[in-house]
This record gives structure tokens, sequence and C-alpha cells, in this order.
């Protein structure tokens, strides 16, 4: 696949986070039936930012340097190991969670307190099926936008 002038890795990259958040919007604020805003701001959820834009620069950069340079080496090691601790953050926050909802619980009469550590308790991590369709939703911007004009 040679293109006679492709866009820029960075500028891929950053409109693949524009696409997932708009996408994010979008299916949040259908699912919600009305405008979910503050899905834009938000890393995790449906698909995951951060494992789209990985994947999107795993596949851009392995597109731009080939698949067996090392700077396509190095990208993917580091989008594997950074959305390996994203799933795994989820266990993490997970009990963390438990914890903090037994102690609250546990308390007879908190008052205010209460209401601000059950604000702490929603669970904001990434699933993994929201890391995979990141993934698939990277790689695909990566194909799909990644040769720019020629």
């Amino acid at each position: 696949m040679a293109a006679a002038a492709a866009w820029p890795v960075w500028v891929v990259v950053l409109a693949c986070g524009v696409a997932t958040q708009t996408a994010k919007l979008v299916i949040y604020s259908a699912t919600n039936r009305g405008p979910a805003l503050s899905a834009v701001g938000q890393a995790h959820g449906l698909p995951s930012l951060p494992a789209a834009l990985l994947a999107c620069l795993v596949v851009r950069t392995g597109a731009a340097t080939g698949w067996n340079s090392p700077a396509s080496g190095f990208v993917l090691v580091f989008a594997v190991i950074v959305i390996h601790d994203t799933v795994k953050l989820r266990t993490a926050t997970t009990r963390q969670r438990e914890v903090l909802h037994r102690l609250v619980a546990a308390l007879p009469d908190a008052g205010p307190v209460h209401q601000v550590v059950a604000r702490y308790l929603d669970p904001r991590a990434h699933h993994p099926g929201h890391v995979v369709i990141g993934v698939v939703f990277g790689a695909l911007f990566a194909l799909a936008f990644g040769f720019g004009p020629g």
C-alpha cells in the first residue's frame, strides 16, 4: 500500500481520538435517549479512548515504517503494556470500590459524607469489551483514514 503523500501519524491519531469521542457521544446519547455530553470527557466507556488511540498508532506506525522496523516493535510493545494495564486497572478499582462500599455501609449515620463517598463508588473503569471495541475502532480508523491526500 503505497500512498503518494500520507497524513502524519500524529494527525491520524488525533483524528482517531476525536472520532472515538464522537462515537462515544452518539452511543451514550442514544442509550440515554438524550445528550450525554459527559461521555466526551471520559477515556473509559465504549469505545475505550486509550485502546483506540494505541491501536491507531500501531497500525499507522506499522504502515509507515514497515512491520519489521524498531519503531513498529516499540509501539506494539508499548500498546500491549498500556492496554493490559488498562484492563487490570478495572480489577483494582472494583476491589477498592467494594471495600469503600463496605466501609460506608458500616457507618451508622454518615450524612453528607455518605453522599460524597457514594459518588466515588460509581464504577469508572474500562471493561474488556470496551477495550476490544476500542482496539478494533482504532485499527479500522487507521486503515480507513491513514493515507492522505495523494
